[in-house]
This record gives structure tokens, C-alpha cells and sequence, in this order.
């Protein structure tokens, strides 16, 4: 039996890898791929955009901008979401993410009274 020369090995060692190395970046495009985009639209109550809110999905949170919006590229699935703002009433709502796709889901926050206190 002949010994492989360690040129030969060398060669044949850089092709496994590189292989590997291509079939683990198609499998990470492809999961990619499959990612959808969760865009949260916050307004108050006249119906205009609400920038600083505390936007949150399991495992995520954001801040809506000045525009009043923040996205999430999540995996395709059924999330709940929770909306915060100081002196407003929170809201939870579920949302649906397809692969490929942008959902867009528009919440509105009411204004929380403002509390007086009572002198006696």
C-alpha cells in the first residue's frame, strides 16, 4: 500500500472543510430565509404615532422610534405581544409571522386619567 503524499492530505483536508463550510452557510441563509418580519405600528389615542413605547415578543424587546414603529425578524409562528408606555395602558395582543413576509400590526394606547390626590 502507498502512502498518501501530505500535500495529497492537505488537499483533500482543505476540500472537507471548505465543504463543510458551504453546506453550514447555505443551512444558516436558509433559516434565514425562513424568518418573517414583526413590524409593531404604536398610536395614542387621536390616532398619531407613539414614539418610546416598550415594544416586547417572547425573548425580545425594543423601543418604538420617532416614527412609532419597531420591527423583529422572527421565525414564522404565532407571538404575543406586549406594548408599555408610562401614563398609558398597556396592551397585549397576539400576532401571526409568515416566512418571507412583513405583518404589520397597529396598536393604540389610551391615555391613562391623571390621578389628583384629595387633600383633606
Amino acid at each position: 500500500m502507498r502512502k498518501a503524499s501530505p500535500g495529497l492530505l492537505l488537499l483533500l483536508a482543505v476540500f472537507c472543510l471548505r465543504g463543510a463550510h458551504v453546506a453550514s452557510a447555505q443551512r444558516a441563509s436558509s433559516s434565514e430565509r425562513e424568518k418573517g418580519i414583526l413590524e409593531v405600528v404604536v398610536l395614542d389615542e387621536k390616532g398619531e404615532r407613539l414614539p418610546g413605547a416598550l415594544v416586547a415578543v417572547p425573548g425580545y424587546r425594543s423601543t418604538t422610534g420617532l416614527n412609532g414603529t419597531c420591527q423583529f425578524g422572527l421565525l414564522p409562528g404565532r407571538y404575543s405581544v406586549l406594548v408599555n408606555k408610562a401614563s398609558y395602558r398597556g396592551r397585549r395582543l397576539t400576532a401571526s409571522v409568515r416566512p418571507g413576509e412583513t405583518t404589520t400590526t397597529q396598536v393604540q394606547l389610551q391615555k391613562l386619567p391623571v390621578v389628583r390626590p384629595q387633600h383633606k
